[in-house]
């Protein structure tokens, strides 16, 4: 009897030694398949929003609207899933398609064009999803569909803004002006509002406006050939400040960089070395990557909170001569500046200092 206790007690031990090593056998499986939080990535945080971003391409621009989009999401513990358009229109419906589909809160849109905002606030609405277009001049208030929040500039009143600088430095001056690209909303309305005010002026005219697309090579190639032109213009503007180094460039190869005036738009690290080396007069400070943080606050913000839609939301802008290239209040930051960013959202933005 005692025999076949022991035999017994010997069977249950290694049915239990078995027992273990097959629970042990799977969690440790469990483990390989589900990779833990710290490294998850694109886990969501403890609010649980989960916030689709669409860019429309590679420029300097856009990948600081997206860093401070990102940045956003991280301080209010929010999912983030970004995708590029590349300048495709097709491209951008899909990404759209792609965000909604993968269940997303709410999308938050940087389009270079209208009819890029409209598509992803009706395909938003149709899915009882949030969207939130940002640097679109506020063409969503023409078209009957709600959205969340349209973040942006104001746009409409940089034309002024350089026409009064022009009056003021070079009265009775002409200019030329580089735009970036003929179907962008943002190039549409400065060119308009430049227009308008130069006709209210009646101190200049504008002589030609060309498109460099964004591209330095053909901003600087667009000038050169103005200059070569018989046009008598000593003042050149232009979209960006990336185009205005290129352009800056070109006018010092020509050896007629004394010529002429450049002014231009952003308040980037480019404009700011620009300026304090003297060859950049004026421009108008914007930060994109401000801008893109704001537009997330505003998204899960309305997720949580359910807020009325439609909002429209103004981002700060600033009037910057060289004496102001390194006043931080002036030129804000494109780049994520955790201090100054969040200094600017508690006092102008309230409503998302709860996020910090």
């Amino acid at each position: 009897m005692k025999n076949i206790k022991k035999v017994l007690a010997a069977l249950l031990a290694g049915v239990m030694l078995v027992s273990l090593a097959a629970c042990s056998s799977k969690s440790a499986e469990k483990a390989e398949t589900e990779p833990a939080k710290e490294d998850a990535g694109e886990e969501s945080g403890e609010d649980g929003v989960k916030i689709g971003y669409i860019s429309p391409g590679p420029d300097t621009w856009y990948l600081r609207a997206e860093e401070g989009a990102k940045w956003a999401c991280e301080k209010a513990g929010a999912e983030f899933l970004s995708v590029n358009s590349n300048r495709d229109s097709e491209q951008e419906q899909t990404n759209i398609d792609y965000l909604i589909d993968e269940g997303v809160d709410c999308i938050v849109i940087l389009s270079w064009n209208e009819a890029g905002c409209v598509a992803a606030a009706e395909k938003c609405k149709e899915a009882g999803i949030g969207c939130v277009v940002f640097d679109a001049c506020g063409v969503m208030k023409n078209h009957d569909v709600d959205i969340t929040a349209s973040v942006d500039f104001d746009w409409q009143s940089m034309g002024g803004t350089y026409v009064d600088w022009m009056n003021k430095t070079y009265p009775g001056e002409d200019y030329v002006f580089i735009n970036g690209t003929v179907d962008s909303v943002v190039c549409q309305t400065v060119e308009s509002s430049l227009k308008e005010a130069t006709a209210d002026s009646g101190e200049m005219k504008c002589l030609d406006i060309r498109y460099g697309e964004y591209d330095p090579e053909k901003a600087a190639n667009e000038v050169e050939d103005l200059v070569n032109s018989d046009l008598d213009f000593s003042i050149i503007g232009v979209i960006n400040e990336d185009c205005a180094a290129a352009i800056i460039t070109r006018l010092q190869d020509l050896k007629v960089a004394d010529q002429y005036h450049v002014f231009a738009q952003n308040g980037s690290e480019t404009g700011a070395e620009l300026m304090k080396a003297g060859s950049l007069e004026f421009t108008i400070a914007s930060s994109p990557g401000l801008e893109g943080a704001v537009a997330v606050f505003a998204g899960i913000d309305a997720v949580n909170n359910d807020r009325e839609p439609n909002q429209f939301i103004d981002c700060p802008i600033a009037s910057v001569t060289p004496d102001k290239a390194d006043d931080p209040e002036a030129v804000i930051s494109w780049s994520v500046d955790e201090e100054a960013w969040t200094s600017i959202i508690k006092e102008s933005f309230s409503d998302y200092a709860y996020f910090f």
